[in-house]
């Protein structure tokens, strides 16, 4: 699914721009992936709960996957990409369910590693796709849309593989029973419900790592996957497959930021200070984005940033379902989710219109002081609980 989705995800700014989108159209389009996201992730999550399947989800998500990159391929019409981009976040929405199902496959103390190993192959499928793509894109003659075609083919494989995912219900029924809130066979549904509800909205880590997770992601779809491509090329006079390393390079730590969590920093650190490193790292270097003039500094800094995330970013998300009960936890990721999904809409839109209005040096340089600011925030916040 992700390998699909970032296929051609390293030149579509540039590509849309070739079309002669408005930035703030550009903005728009981008974040429509986060506006879906942040709409469908709650409603997916206790959908999931409730049906007690995850697997159904999965395929959905595949479904859109597979749909967003046809009409990417057979369209340049700006309503016709829209839409697909919009489909890509619906198809992205349903994470939920993998980190949920996947979670489920090991001890309630092993859960954030077990995202972390998840994230770690979720990264690696958005960098192959990175890495293919911009390939493609580079040295054929279809240029973006052999980006496309490569989405496409890959989507079809991936619809075809989410069948064969194992669900064990009969242990997601069991554990929901055994659930200290509320059991199915003594509680009618609506006092399921509130109970289930009361236990999220409760729960303080979830909901600040939640708030951090939407800065984290503000600033991601903000820059190396929102405006940054377009920065270099214009500024740095850059050519397709150098915005591809450039994403490369930045999602490489990212990835293995998020198995460095997994296999040695977890457990062996506090996690407000993993989390503190992470985004001090990610804000600085936003904010440096500006005053680069040469690509190779521009790819160390990315580089630098992308380690930043990737050690920080999976450690927030094993955190808002740590203390969740087994029943609650499709519901409480899917909060979690849409809470960060908030920032991959927003952050577009607004470096969108700045970048039309000013530039968008000044739209960086804000949303990096901003990830500082939420970095001791979060910091003061989280030392405060018991994790």
């Amino acid at each position: 699914m992700w390998f699909s989705i970032y296929s051609y995800q390293s030149n579509f700014t540039p590509y849309m721009e070739s079309l002669e989108f408005s930035p703030t159209m550009i903005g728009i389009i981008i974040g429509s992936y986060g506006l879906t996201q942040m709409l469908l992730r709650i409603p997916f999550g206790i959908l999931s709960d409730k049906l007690g399947t995850r697997k159904l989800f999965i395929i959905i998500g595949i479904t859109f996957t597979f749909l967003s990159a046809v009409f990417l391929f057979l369209s340049e019409n700006i309503y016709v990409i829209l839409f697909a981009r919009a489909s890509a976040g619906i198809a992205a929405s349903t994470w939920v369910s993998f980190m949920v199902l996947f979670s489920s496959y090991h001890e309630t103390d092993k859960t954030v590693k077990a995202v972390g190993i998840l994230d770690f192959f979720g990264s690696t499928g958005q960098l192959g796709g990175i890495i293919c793509g911009s390939l493609l894109v580079s040295f054929t003659v279809l240029k973006d849309k052999s980006a496309f075609i490569l989405a496409v083919i890959i989507g079809f494989v991936s619809f075809i593989l989410a069948f064969m995912i194992y669900e064990n219900k009969d242990k997601l029924k069991k554990n929901i029973n055994k659930s200290p809130h509320v059991t199915l066979s003594n509680a009618p549904p609506h006092r399921m419900g509130i109970n289930k509800l009361h236990e999220i909205l409760s729960n303080k880590t979830l909901i600040i790592v939640s708030v951090i997770g939407a800065i984290s992601q503000l600033i991601s779809f903000s820059t190396i996957f929102g405006f940054t491509p377009a920065y270099a090329k214009d500024v740095l006079n850059i050519n397709a497959f150098q915005n591809g390393i450039l994403m490369v390079f930045s999602y490489m730590p990212n990835a293995f930021g998020a198995l460095i969590l997994g296999k040695f920093i977890s457990g062996k650190f506090k996690e407000y200070n993993i989390i503190l490193t992470g985004m001090l790292l990610l804000g600085a270097c936003t904010i440096l984005i500006p005053f680069i003039k040469d690509y190779y500094l521009l790819v160390i800094t990315q580089t630098i940033a992308g380690f930043g995330k990737g050690i920080s970013f999976p450690l927030l998300m094993g955190l808002s379902i740590k203390k969740i009960s087994e029943n609650a936890r499709g519901t409480a990721m899917g909060i979690f989710q849409a809470v960060y999904s908030f920032g991959m809409f927003f952050g577009p839109f607004i470096v969108g219109i700045i970048k039309e209005h000013l530039e968008v040096g000044a739209a960086f340089i804000l949303i990096g002081i901003v990830c500082l600011i939420c970095s001791v925030i979060s910091y003061l916040s989280l030392r405060k609980l018991d994790l």
